[in-house]
């Protein structure tokens, strides 16, 4: 606070950060060893308070600057403002250490997103499902040791082993569209999490 203070001297900013660093020494000391802290501020102290998380937290312990886009954002020229707009607030995410809890957090698929990427319908069980690349990342690099062979008239190096590949395809989950198109993997939407 002092190194900030030689700077800002007696401003509103000193004020705010002053206000600040005993709430958030407070809530280190409150926190779980297994507790996490989301700081939701504005472009115009993040760094000061970046500074602050990292002296209180240790900078170990920062783990995520997530940026949020303001939906309904503008410029503020019709103001007299002679800059870009702002548009996004920022979130810091930092744990007490290295053993935190995660809850992962789930939310239903938008309709929108369904109908263009699950766009293919089974017959007979009517389940939505898109089609996914079985071929290998990586493709031939020697570090992926991915394996190379011919599947359904098609050589490629292939995301999974051969016995694999025969076992999803007898249960349906391997499609080939027509003779000599790579084959693809069915991603059913009920079964994705949403």
């Amino acid at each position: 606070m002092e190194a900030l203070h030689t700077f800002l001297k007696h401003s509103p900013m000193m004020a705010y950060l002053a206000m600040m660093a005993p709430r958030l020494v407070e809530l280190h000391r409150v926190l779980r060893e297994t507790g996490s802290l989301y700081l939701h501020c504005d472009p115009t102290a993040s760094h000061y308070l970046r500074m602050m998380l990292d002296g209180i937290f240790d900078a170990r312990n920062f783990r995520t600057e997530i940026i949020w886009k303001r939906s309904s954002a503008h410029s503020d020229a019709a103001q007299g403002r002679k800059q870009h707009g702002r548009i996004h607030d920022t979130l810091f995410f930092y744990t007490k250490s290295d053993d935190w809890t995660w809850n992962h957090v789930f939310t239903e698929y938008d309709e929108g997103y369904t109908k263009s990427f699950y766009k293919f319908v089974e017959p007979g069980t009517g389940r939505r499902y898109r089609l996914g690349d079985i071929t290998a990342p990586g493709g031939a690099s020697p570090k992926k040791k991915n394996p190379h062979y011919e599947f359904l008239g098609v050589k490629r190096y292939w995301r999974y082993s051969r016995e694999r590949m025969q076992e999803l395809y007898e249960e349906g989950r391997i499609i080939q569209s027509k003779p000599g198109a790579v084959p693809a993997y069915k991603r059913y939407l009920d079964e994705m999490k949403a």
